[in-house]
């Protein structure tokens, strides 16, 4: 993966988005338009995971995710690598609640982390973002 390839998403993008370690999340209702977002820019989507960011740790269910190069036929060029890995990451996004309840499976993965939140007043809801990996390199 190249150096920092979400730097090429337009700042109102990045606003959305927090920082943890090396990782950039969105909240799930954004990933639709960061997708769209990594098009527009002419940045490859690689994939991306369900993770609950809570104050004090990350929680991630790394087999809810999008993993479009899974499915990426040789020999495309640039510019359709970049389409392909949009339209399959975001019909990848878009089937995860499908085959799973990710507060259920954030429950049973890490339950004390979600009761913790919970005891404090919060909704774990709240803490559900995806992370998303992009590239500017033909792969």
């Amino acid at each position: 993966m190249d150096c920092h390839p979400e730097t090429f998403l337009p700042a109102d993008i990045m606003e959305r988005g927090t920082l943890s370690g090396n990782e950039w999340a969105w909240p799930l209702s954004d990933i639709p338009f960061i997708i769209e977002a990594a098009r527009r820019a002419g940045v490859a989507n690689i994939g991306g995971q369900l993770q609950f960011r809570f104050p004090d740790a990350i929680c991630e269910l790394y087999y809810i995710e999008t993993n479009p190069f899974r499915f990426m036929p040789s020999g495309l060029s640039w510019p359709d690598q970049v389409e392909h890995s949009a339209r399959i990451s975001l019909e990848q996004f878009e089937s995860l609640p499908e085959n799973f309840d990710f507060l259920a499976e954030g429950q049973a993965g890490f339950g004390p982390q979600l009761d913790a939140e919970r005891a404090a007043g919060r909704d774990p809801r709240d803490a559900m973002c995806f992370v998303m990996y992009f590239t500017t390199t033909p792969q």
